[in-house]
């Protein structure tokens, strides 16, 4: 069943900008998988509000869609609407405050933040994820998480405080209540330009360093309790391959993606990965990235 017709009513009805057959799996760092029957661009919180209702009240399935870099789309596409941040973009800064909008890319914040002499967040330097997704999925590194940072978020139902945003390791409420975020109200401190540089440089080398090149969604498990990649490595699986996906040999909680991967290839080798640690080491591996579609057929 296709969703597209009433995917385009439910844009007009709104005034949202609306892309049918949508290559939603292009549009993801992992470069495999199949379309939307259609996309729904809101610029507004209004817009977001309206497009959501709709969508639920017409039994419209749907999924919210960033930069992709955290996700894998199934070869079979996704049956409904991807609902799209990328129109939700903008900083406003006010003091330490600084405002954003779900679509902004990290790369974009922290030349905004760095620029109005604001620092906390060069830690984020170099993770190709936006606002919306880097908040939803609590993303963040070396001890820090984005969630440290907010002072509030704007949905689409409303606002949150960010005492009722449920942070915790790579989790918050808006992933669990699937909540399309609007904008981020980030709490920074003042920070001299050449210190924050110099901080945004250095984290950029470390991950320049530490992560393989090629097409990733970057870290595939949590490290939740032990590290994912050397309980990986422990497991003999490095370099292991299932068609055009390969466990990295540079960093084991990778798998890169050549040319001929299917998302099939890739999850197939996760399945691998989860249960060979399991039987060696007797941990069970929680996946970082989101799934979209069906992956059971």
């Amino acid at each position: 069943m296709s969703y597209c017709a009433l995917i385009k009513q439910i844009s007009e009805k709104c005034g949202a900008r609306f892309s049918p057959d949508y290559p939603l799996g292009e549009k993801t760092t992992y470069g495999t998988g199949g379309n939307a029957d259609g996309a729904l661009f809101p610029e507004t919180a209004e817009q977001a509000r309206e497009i959501v209702g709709l969508l639920e009240s017409n039994s419209v399935p749907y999924v919210f869609f960033g930069a992709g870099s955290n996700v894998l789309v199934s070869d079979g596409g996704f049956s409904g609407a991807a609902v799209c941040s990328e129109g939700l973009k903008g900083v406003s800064v006010s003091g330490k405050t600084l405002v954003a909008g779900a679509g902004v890319s990290l790369k974009e914040l922290l030349k905004s933040a760095l620029y109005s002499s604001l620092g906390g967040l060069e830690f984020l330097s170099g993770i190709p994820a936006t606002v919306g997704g880097a908040i939803a999925q609590n993303a963040g590194c070396y001890g820090k998480s984005a969630g440290d940072y907010v002072s509030y978020v704007v949905t689409a139902s409303g606002i949150y405080p960010r005492k009722e945003c449920g942070f915790d390791y790579r989790e918050s409420v808006f992933k669990t209540r699937k909540e399309f975020i609007v904008s981020v109200c980030f709490s920074l401190e003042n920070v001299e330009f050449d210190e924050s540089q110099e901080k945004i440089e250095k984290y950029l080398k470390l991950r320049s360093k530490k992560n393989p090149k090629g097409r990733s969604c970057g870290s595939v498990f949590k490290n939740d309790g032990f590290f994912a990649g050397k309980l990986i490595e422990q497991s003999g699986m490095k370099g292991v391959s299932v068609g055009g996906a390969r466990v990295s040999e540079k960093h084991a909680n990778f798998i890169v993606a050549d040319n001929s991967a299917t998302s099939g290839d890739i999850k197939k080798l996760i399945d691998l990965i989860k249960n060979t640690v399991k039987e060696k080491t007797g941990a069970d591996l929680s996946e970082e990235l989101e799934y979209i579609g069906d992956f059971n057929t």
